[in-house]
């Protein structure tokens, strides 16, 4: 088949957003990818153990094929949710599960009593901006730091932070204005 008679077939999958379970973990280590970041996903999943934050997982035939993190202690006086570590793997991108996983996120933290979300986009990842403005996000500032963690080898690593930091209110919408027709339903903690 040449150019001129190729056809474009579509390949369509469910796709289930849900909190992780420990059985995740592994799998979101994408083949090796993000084995380094073994720590990070163990306590992403220690926290949502501890009803201080969530792990969402984009499952797609049984495959985490996407995630986000929910911290809902580090901002917790102003009431606003920090979300985090944003992935979709790669054969399952420009796919809608990055969206889906935002406003998965955005409602488990309104589910949590946050009227505000904030996340923060590192400087050398501006490609992303337009995707978050879409969803409503806006520029309110800047952060400098740096954080740390160890691989499985027990290696120290030491990471700047140099990001932008977005923010956009958070309020219920009714399905029809958003289209999607998706309304993950995710529970808060029992108290």
């Amino acid at each position: 088949m040449d150019a001129a008679t190729a056809s474009q077939d579509v390949i369509s999958l469910p796709v289930t957003i849900r909190p992780a379970c420990r059985n995740d973990l592994p799998d979101l280590e994408w083949f090796g990818l993000h084995t380094p970041h073994r720590e990070i996903l163990a306590t992403a999943f220690r926290a949502q153990e501890r009803g201080c934050g969530t792990l969402l997982v984009a499952e797609v035939n049984g495959f985490p094929a996407g995630q986000i993190c929910i911290d809902f202690q580090r901002k917790r006086h102003l009431r606003r949710a920090t979300l985090w570590a944003l992935r979709v793997f790669q054969p399952f991108r420009n796919r809608g599960i990055a969206t889906r996983l935002m406003a998965a996120a955005e409602g488990t933290a309104l589910d949590h009593g946050y009227s505000e979300a904030e996340l923060g986009v590192d400087r050398d990842n501006a490609g992303v901006l337009p995707f978050y403005e879409r969803l409503g996000y806006e520029l309110r500032g800047n952060e400098r730091g740096r954080y740390s963690y160890r691989t499985p080898a027990g290696e120290l690593i030491q990471v700047p932070i140099d990001q932008w930091i977005m923010r956009k209110p958070l309020f219920r919408q009714a399905a029809w204005q958003t289209g999607a027709g998706f309304a993950p339903v995710i529970p808060p903690p029992a108290l």
